[in-house]
């Protein structure tokens, strides 16, 4: 992804399958970072995402949650978002487990950002899905 011109990260999206299927899981999703950013930024961004995809609601449910979880990130640090079978997340910090959220529908919500339809990214998008 770029944003004002400089690469943010790399994205990887890993399935079982290896096809995204809205609501599969388990899943995993990574971001290789690329420049130094702090949680509350991506915090920030990850809300001007959802109401990219006119759903600011989730800001309101997820935003506090995710400021708690998130840690600053260097250069080549990788966050990642994994789901258990059920549809649980789970994020770790350069594959270290650093928070959990149990709402089922939260995977689907944050993947939206990068899957959707409607992403403000549609050539990465592509990629993710292999198209």
């Amino acid at each position: 992804m770029e944003y004002l011109f400089w690469d943010v990260y790399d994205a990887t999206l890993f399935t079982p399958s290896g096809k995204y299927k809205n609501g599969e899981n388990p899943i995993k999703f990574k971001l290789k970072y690329l420049r130094d950013f702090e949680a509350k930024d991506i915090v920030k961004a990850t809300k001007e995402q959802w109401e990219h995809l006119n759903k600011p609601d989730l800001s309101q449910k997820y935003a506090d949650k995710l400021l708690n979880i998130w840690p600053n990130i260097s250069k080549g640090d990788s966050l990642m978002l994994e789901t258990d079978v059920n549809g649980k997340s789970t994020f770790y910090y350069n594959d270290e487990k650093v928070g959990q959220i149990d709402d089922v529908e939260f995977a689907n919500d944050f993947l939206a950002i990068w899957l959707d339809k409607n992403t403000s990214e549609p050539a990465l998008r592509q990629q993710l899905l292999g198209n």
